[in-house]
């Protein structure tokens, strides 16, 4: 039987576990494989009055360059299993199980609904934690139920998605971050309807002269855009560093006046915008393909920070307060990060 003392390291640098590959070490550090695992490092790092950090992917993570001073788990709880419901399948996956490479399988065997998240980087876990979203869809739309360990009472229990307080790139899971999440059931259909209503996907197909794209059509759509929007592998990069702002009917129509052809989308039923990010950072700010030392914004994307080698966690959340400052001195407009910072400052609960 595994033990604290087997399951757990100590001064484990971090960076590499991290997509952006900046920060320093974490204290104790240890690879979760089991749900009984889990429960004896949690009880070790709550018998030494430890913070706790629970690490997916590391792609929507900055380690601060002081590193972690307590437990940092890494949750590699992993299995696929297919369950036929009908005219749907229960996708049931451990957490640790690699986001895209469930997209992909899912896809393989013509299943609907996740098909727009393709390529999203990081762990199935993490993207329920995060309620991640691209190309008009969010994992919450196929969420059945989650399963998480509740640090606090030592008990494994069923969430179900009414539960789960899916917001934009939130969840319960975000907000309470004693719930680790270790098995995910996403329910997926049959057959769908492609969804190709941003702009980058319908001129993919548009070029192409494809009018009724298949499944696979959609995934290598959204592949080849999201491919051309990140940087080479040599470099480090958290992908969209910055959530698309929200606001309130008012607030847009006076920025539109101000910048008529302004990127928007719908933002929820009380009449509130969701913002493009991107094209401000762009078309307003000038910040795409500017680089400051170690770092910069990606010369196709400007929501893409880029360490380009030897970078500090320091020197990208410069960069990163600088853009905000300048977005909301030019139109208002607050940006808030949708990278999460690992930092000494981080509650233990």
């Amino acid at each position: 039987m595994d033990t604290p003392e087997t399951l757990i390291q100590e001064f484990v640098p971090l960076a590499p576990l991290t997509t952006m590959r900046t920060g320093g070490q974490a204290r104790y550090f240890a690879r979760v494989t089991s749900i009984a695992n889990l429960h004896r490092v949690v009880l070790f790092a709550k018998e030494k009055s430890l913070p706790l950090f629970v690490l997916g992917g590391g792609s929507n993570v900055l380690v601060s360059d002081e590193g972690f001073p307590g437990l940092v788990l890494k949750i590699e709880i992993c299995s696929i299993a297919y369950e036929e419901q009908g005219a749907h399948v229960c996708v049931v996956s451990g957490a640790g199980e690699a986001w895209d490479d469930l997209a992909r399988d899912a896809i393989s065997r013509s299943l609907w609904g996740v098909e727009n998240l393709s390529l999203v980087p990081g762990t199935v876990g993490g993207a329920v934690v995060q309620n991640i979203g691209a190309y008009g869809a969010e994992v919450s739309e196929v969420v059945a139920w989650v399963e998480v360990f509740d640090r606090e009472t030592g008990e494994t229990k069923i969430i179900s998605r009414a539960a789960c307080a899916f917001g934009y790139r939130t969840s319960i899971f975000k907000t309470h971050p004693y719930l680790i999440v270790t098995r995910v059931a996403l329910l997926l259909a049959r057959q769908g309807s492609p969804r190709t209503n941003y702009e980058d996907v319908q001129k993919y197909f548009n070029e192409r002269h494809i009018s009724e794209p298949t499944l696979g059509d959609i995934r290598s759509a959204i592949v080849a855009i999201r491919t051309a929007k990140l940087p080479p592998p040599e470099f480090g990069t958290a992908g969209s560093f910055f959530k698309n702002p929200v606001v309130g009917k008012e607030i847009f129509d006076e920025l539109v006046k101000k910048f008529p052809e302004i990127k928007s989308y719908p933002g929820g039923d009380d009449g509130a915008v969701k913002l493009s990010a991107a094209w401000i950072l762009d078309h307003v700010g000038g910040w795409k393909g500017i680089r400051q030392g170690n770092v910069g914004v990606y010369g196709n994307q400007a929501l893409v920070l880029v360490n380009y080698g030897g970078a500090r966690t320091n020197e990208i959340l410069a960069l990163a307060d600088a853009m905000k400052k300048d977005t909301e001195e030019k139109t208002g407009v607050h940006l808030e990060e949708e990278v999460v910072t690992m930092s000494v400052a981080m509650p233990s609960k």
